[in-house]
């Protein structure tokens, strides 16, 4: 190993990292953690510690010297806490830190009524353009289920035909985020328009099959419809295409969940019923594991809709403390 330790616990974070490294991680992680504790050797070589223990004000004082988001701190303070494990196997002292709390300034994006008819025209306008391509006959109704219900790209391409009833116009989401099962009601147009794609001829669908399937029968990766879905935001003009990242923040199609959301409660709104009596069905709709989550999908593009706007952060407030 390259990298020269020098304080009292030098030995120690050298055979931990021997020890790391046979375990076979990715380079990528075993540079964090050479990293992280190459540089927590120099603190501790600086405070001139003379007796092996490892405390978490000693800890507290590394960490508050770093001017980085709270999750690079996480995840400093977890590399600590694996080799702290390491030095409690070999009978020394250790104690850790409370794990900071991490606040998010994330603000979902939320398409406009504008926006989203000119993504399922050019959607729809795909097959035209590609007619021998399954993908972009298939994408016009993977697109209609994630904005009419909601669902996670990966819970969509998980469905299979056996999950989805089209007579009660109700989807059982069987592979979800946090294994929560649930089910999903659709509105009875969308249920018409699945049942359409369901008997098209050119699709060749069985009971068993994959909604949205490669010709060999597997599930299509999710990545081939974000690509999609970018090139339609970048040619309408919606996002930039110097900025196009798989996974990025931004409009992208994970939006259409959290547009799906926030226009549920504005048409709950409408229709008169409370807030608080929309939220945790709304909440379960989505599967979500907690209040929070959703709280995070309401926060979006609140010029649009300051009215909105006003009610949830009322709400909220007792809720979710800003100073916590």
């Amino acid at each position: 190993m390259s990298v020269v330790f020098r304080s009292i616990l030098k030995d120690e974070i050298a055979s931990f990292l021997d020890f790391f490294q046979l375990s076979m991680p990715a380079m990528k992680t075993l540079n964090a953690y050479q990293r992280t504790l190459s540089d927590f050797d120099s603190f501790l070589y600086m405070e001139s510690l003379e007796e092996k223990r490892l405390d978490a004000g000693q800890i507290q004082r590394w960490l508050d010297g770093f001017n980085i988001h709270p999750k690079t701190k996480i995840s400093k303070l977890t590399h600590l806490k694996r080799f702290a494990g390491y030095l409690f196997t070999l009978g020394i002292q250790v104690s850790l830190p409370e794990r900071p709390h991490v606040t998010t300034d994330f603000t979902p994006y939320v398409f406009t009524e504008d926006e989203m008819a000119r993504i399922f025209e050019l959607a729809d306008d795909l097959v035209l353009i590609n007619p021998k391509s399954r993908v972009a006959a298939e994408f016009p109704m993977l697109l209609r289920i994630l904005y009419g219900c909601g669902l996670r790209l990966g819970e969509a391409t998980a469905l299979t035909w056996d999950h989805v009833n089209l007579d009660t116009g109700i989807i059982t989401i069987k592979v979800a985020k946090y294994q929560k099962q649930r089910t999903v009601p659709m509105a009875g147009e969308l249920t018409r328009t699945l049942r359409l794609y369901r008997e098209a001829p050119c699709f060749e669908m069985q009971d068993h099959d994959f909604l949205f399937k490669t010709t060999d029968g597997r599930p299509r990766p999710i990545g081939t419809y974000w690509g999609v879905f970018d090139r339609i935001l970048c040619e309408l003009g919606i996002k930039n295409p110097q900025t196009v990242k798989y996974g990025a923040r931004g409009p992208c199609i994970h939006s259409l969940r959290h547009t799906f959301t926030l226009r549920s409660f504005l048409k709950a709104e409408s229709e008169g019923r409370e807030f608080m009596e929309t939220v945790p069905f709304l909440s379960t709709y989505l599967g979500h594991n907690a209040l929070m989550q959703t709280d995070i999908y309401l926060r979006a593009r609140y010029e649009l809709y300051t009215a909105s706007h006003a009610v949830i952060a009322d709400y909220t407030r007792d809720v979710f403390p800003e100073d916590v």
